[in-house]
């Protein structure tokens, strides 16, 4: 069921200013004024009380570690990606595997070709091992 849009009142604005000044939460503001938080957000962009730090506040805040740790097990561990992937939701620091591929593009180039030199190695021994069964099987 679609709500009727109701106008903001100068006091509205006043008010929401007012709560986004203490650091409340936009989902706090709409309860606080019977408005949705879509409305809520949309009247402090508006009137420009959107900061930088507000909009992130779900980011990440421990990227320089993921980047440690994916550098560590690309270049230490010889890992792929996945497999980095995979480790990392093991010891409790679980990243989007996505993520992992938009980190590894801004890493310094070494690193990259490592992360594809150990790709091509973990498949070239994969091909190798299907292969000697496959011999086998034949003989």
């Amino acid at each position: 069921m679609a709500r009727k849009y109701r106008r903001w009142s100068r006091d509205e604005y006043d008010r929401l200013e007012t709560l986004i000044n203490q650091r409340w939460r936009y989902a706090d503001i709409a309860a606080d004024m019977g408005r949705e938080i879509y409305s809520v957000i949309g009247a402090a962009q508006r009137i420009g009380l959107m900061s930088k730090e507000r909009q992130g506040w779900r980011m990440r805040k421990d990227w320089a570690e993921v980047d440690r740790t994916l550098t560590d097990c690309i270049e230490a561990k010889m890992m792929t990606v996945p497999q980095a992937h995979d480790y990392m939701a093991r010891i409790g620091q679980p990243v989007a595997m996505g993520a992992l591929y938009r980190r590894l593009k801004t890493m310094p180039l070494d690193v990259q070709r490592r992360a594809k030199g150990n790709s091509v190695m973990r498949m070239t021994a994969a091909c190798h091992r299907v292969h000697r069964r496959n011999k086998s099987k034949t003989t």
